[in-house]
């Protein structure tokens, strides 16, 4: 058995609106999630700690705030901060918001003492997906624009990396040899998603893996790179992870189904279903959005099967059982942590959430 304890530490945003539409909820998604890659020294944690899980099947979770921010997608950790992406997609007009928003921000926790500072985005960006270097070195992606932004190391200044992946860009992740990052692009109207490789000093993409669609389409959103390279992408529409392997990364057309199943599947048509993804002690975590479950399976297996999958029970130190999280988005473990995963609520369409949840892995 294992315990998992929840710190949050975010400032107050606004409030939601009400429930959205069908639109808004799909471009939700791409509040994918820990969104944050293993390479160039990356330090967002997902390329998982050290040590083993094993069969990790309950977890306690202890929120250590109640301040929000303005639905919260994905998060990626460098030099011991947590960045997490405000994307207020509840204020964004083409998708049934509410209005224009305030200033877009990346907000970043200490993981040490929970301070917390912020990043300045450009206007009308609406960011969405995440990835960090453990040098320091940012990306953001924008949900309405589909570019592409990179903040190095000490600024606070974003600068344009990429014009546009249209439609839009999601998760993303950064590869191991620190020469590609690797981009969920996902179009809501259409149902059609693909992941992208660009080029880290040219901007130009290397190569492109769509994701063969399921009956509801396919919705491209968050990915983690494995140590022996390989990708492994959530599908949020068909409830399906996707692999591509190392030695294919470089050759298009080479994303397979690796495992679908109705548990990683939306409740709804039009909802979504399984989100982030991250390692942790040679184990693959997943959340599912609008199931608010926190899975995990074997990357070693070669078939895997529902039966595989293991969720996690969740309960609340103050004694509350059979618990949700709150629309799960990003998640991503903490770099050189062996037992620590970090987890946002994006909370969209509701009164909770809205938070970064940081979770350790206790074995008992």
């Amino acid at each position: 058995m294992r315990s998992l304890c929840f710190e949050t530490t975010l400032p107050r945003s606004s409030s939601l609106s009400s429930r959205v539409n069908r639109g808004l909820a799909c471009v939700t998604a791409l509040l994918a999630a820990f969104a944050v890659g293993c390479g160039e020294d990356d330090g967002d944690g997902d390329g998982g700690g050290g040590g083993s899980v094993a069969a990790a099947e309950s977890a306690t979770l202890q929120p250590l705030t109640t301040d929000t921010i303005g639905i919260p997608t994905t998060v990626a950790v460098t030099q011991g901060v947590a960045w997490v992406v405000e994307s207020q997609f509840d204020r964004y007009v083409p998708f049934g918001g509410t209005g224009t928003p305030s200033p877009f921000r990346l907000i970043g926790v200490s993981l040490g003492n929970g301070s917390y500072d912020e990043i300045s985005l450009p206007n009308d960006f609406f960011p969405e997906g995440i990835a960090a270097t453990r040098n320091g070195r940012l990306f953001v992606g924008s949900v309405s624009t589909g570019a592409i932004v990179r903040i190095d190391a000490g600024s606070a200044v974003a600068q344009s990396f990429v014009n546009s992946l249209p439609p839009s860009t999601v998760g993303m992740t950064v590869d191991l040899d620190g020469r590609t990052l690797w981009v969920c692009s996902s179009n809501t109207t259409d149902g059609t998603g693909s992941v992208i490789g660009v080029d880290i000093a040219t901007g130009e993409t290397v190569a492109t893996h769509p994701l063969e669609p399921s009956d509801n389409g396919a919705f491209c959103n968050d990915m983690v790179q494995s140590p022996d390279g390989s990708l492994w992408v959530t599908e949020s529409f068909g409830g399906r992870i996707f692999r591509i392997p190392a030695e294919d990364l470089t050759d298009d057309d080479s994303a397979e189904v690796w495992l679908e199943d109705e548990q990683l599947a939306p409740p709804e048509p039009g909802q979504f279903g399984v989100n982030g993804i991250t390692l942790l002690g040679g184990q693959l975590f997943v959340v599912v959005t609008d199931r608010g479950t926190l899975l995990r399976v074997d990357p070693a297996l070669e078939a895997p099967s529902g039966d595989d999958l293991r969720a996690l029970s969740l309960s609340f130190l103050d004694g509350d059982e059979d618990v949700e999280l709150v629309r799960p988005d990003g998640i991503t473990a903490v770099p050189d942590s062996a037992n620590e995963i970090l987890i946002v609520e994006n909370g969209l369409g509701t009164e909770g959430g809205k938070r970064l949840l940081r979770a350790s892995v206790n074995a008992q």
